[in-house]
């Protein structure tokens, strides 16, 4: 992995863990996605606009932007779900962890990708490390722990959570060889908000407005991160192997541990350090592969 793609997927790391962290701070967790997502796509329709007529799209184009929009709604969906039900440190590292043992199968076998020895260490590194960094202790109970946080609501929803996440990054590899990334991005944002908003206007409309006035500042800011963030993603996918970029990103889940003991106060602090160190070692190997 060339040191450029691995720097921008560890700046939009660093920015991931920022917006899912103002995620689950909100109150109606639907209602905040729904204004960030409309914020994003208002915001960033300038960009849209001047790459717009330059482009010709086809149709295999325009079927992974139609995959990836669904996929996207799915995840923010899923997410949005887990947040309600569970806590940052359970659903984060779970949703994002799935990813890294899903993509490499799925790539190896759709997308004809061969790992090294290096890389693959590297992706074993930070599934083990995110397996810690879910530890309530290291004794031989809480080793098992995590098998039996399965069978609650959260952990359902953040595994279907890092099922989307899987599958729309086999996409969107596919899909940004096809179409220019500011373009591909906004498309799948407008698709993500117009399914998005049948369920929010049902389920959540009465917090809508409570949720601006309470969370504007927090809305803003996921606003503007949530697109550029995935849009970093989508020009690494361009430089990288996409079991490499996907491992690598997990590192975010170092930085929300860190914003978890800081600013949450959230405990089993000695496990978020180790695993988040077995994490950032894992990203290093992944980065010295080729």
């Amino acid at each position: 992995m060339s040191g450029l793609a691995l720097g921008i997927v560890l700046i939009a790391a660093l920015f991931h863990a920022s917006w899912n962290y103002l995620a689950k701070k909100s109150r109606n967790k639907m209602a905040f996605i729904w204004w960030f997502l409309l914020i994003a796509c208002i915001g960033y329709l300038p960009m849209f606009l001047y790459f717009w007529p330059q482009l010709t799209i086809s149709p295999t184009g325009w079927a992974c932007i139609v995959a990836t929009g669904v996929l996207h709604a799915l995840y923010f969906w899923f997410m949005g779900g887990a947040y309600e039900r569970g806590d940052l440190s359970l659903v984060y590292p779970l949703a994002r962890g799935s990813g890294p043992l899903l993509v490499p199968i799925l790539a190896i076998t759709f997308l004809q990708e061969h790992l090294s020895l290096v890389g693959g260490l590297g992706i074993a590194l930070v599934v083990m490390g995110i397996y810690i960094i879910h530890l309530n202790s290291f004794n031989l109970d809480a080793m098992i722990e995590p098998f039996r946080a399965m069978k609650g609501s959260a952990s359902i929803w953040a595994l279907f959570t890092g099922g989307t996440i899987a599958g729309y990054s086999l996409v969107d590899k596919v899909g940004v060889g096809l179409v220019y990334p500011p373009v591909y991005i906004y498309l799948m944002f407008v698709i993500s908000l117009l399914l998005l908003s049948p369920y929010v206007m049902i389920q959540a409309r009465a917090d809508l407005k409570l949720e601006w006035q309470n969370n504007r500042g927090p809305i803003l800011i996921d606003g503007f991160l949530v697109l550029f963030t995935y849009l970093m993603i989508l020009f690494a996918f361009q430089l990288s192997k996409v079991s490499y970029v996907v491992a690598a990103r997990e590192v975010s889940i170092v930085f929300s541990a860190l914003l978890g003991i800081i600013r949450l106060k959230e405990a089993h602090a000695r496990q978020k350090i180790a695993g988040s160190a077995l994490i950032a070692l894992g990203v290093v190997c992944i980065g010295l592969s080729k």
